[in-house]
């Protein structure tokens, strides 16, 4: 006899993305730059050193994100993160100064079913 099996952890998506920031360069909603993952977003160059990328589709509720810097001496913050997409800095060693062209990765860990039960 067949039945059903309920999990709570189901319809988990999980999408990686490699970014080469100076081959974004300005770009919006664009997959230049994107080296890992192209086929699962776009990015778009806010301004220097200031990323969103914008999921081709959107999670059913928040993603988690992680993410790491590939460029030495600088720091990745995770600005917002929304069902749809996520924003992300980069800034220089002393922590200010937006970081132009830097690259990075990121992981994004989501959820295609709505509820959390």
């Amino acid at each position: 006899m067949l039945r059903d099996v309920k999990s709570t952890q189901r319809l988990i998506r999980m999408l990686a993305f490699r970014v080469d920031g100076s081959d974004v360069a300005g770009g919006t909603l664009t997959k230049n730059g994107l080296l890992e993952g192209t086929f699962d977003a776009l990015i778009t160059e806010n301004s220097a050193g200031n990323y969103t990328l914008t999921f081709a589709k959107p999670f059913a509720r928040v993603p988690v994100v992680t993410s790491m810097t590939a460029t030495d001496v600088s720091t990745l913050r995770i600005i917002a993160v929304s069902a749809s997409s996520v924003q992300i800095e980069q800034v220089a060693a002393d922590q200010t100064t937006p970081l132009a062209d830097g690259d990075f990765h990121l992981l994004v860990l989501g959820f295609d079913a709505a509820d959390q039960v």
